[in-house]
């Protein structure tokens, strides 16, 4: 792994305080994902990090790290360019 991708996951853990009162679920569509880590970027509490895998066409993906930190905000569905994340999918009627 990049010495980038290693400094956007420490700066993620650093973000994690205290674990939300009332979690939320989050879901990757690992088809979708390029791993840009523009999720792990703009979640405010660190649940997410990017991992290498060979699963994606940049050998990236994002992954749910500390589910239980998870505050609902979706700020990584809203910022993620491939539609990848859900935030509380089984509250919008499915699980995709």
């Amino acid at each position: 792994m990049d010495i980038i991708e290693q400094r956007t996951n420490e700066e993620a853990r650093k973000r994690r305080k205290k674990p939300a009162p009332r979690p939320h679920t989050v879901l990757i569509k690992e088809q979708y994902c390029k791993g840009c880590s523009i999720c792990v970027n703009v979640c405010p509490t660190g649940v997410l990090v990017i991992e290498e895998t060979s699963k994606s066409v940049f050998g990236l993906i994002a992954k749910i790290e500390e589910p239980d930190y998870c505050i609902g905000c979706m700020l990584c569905e809203l910022h993620c360019p491939d539609f990848a994340i859900v935030v509380d999918p089984e509250k919008r009627g499915g699980t995709e």
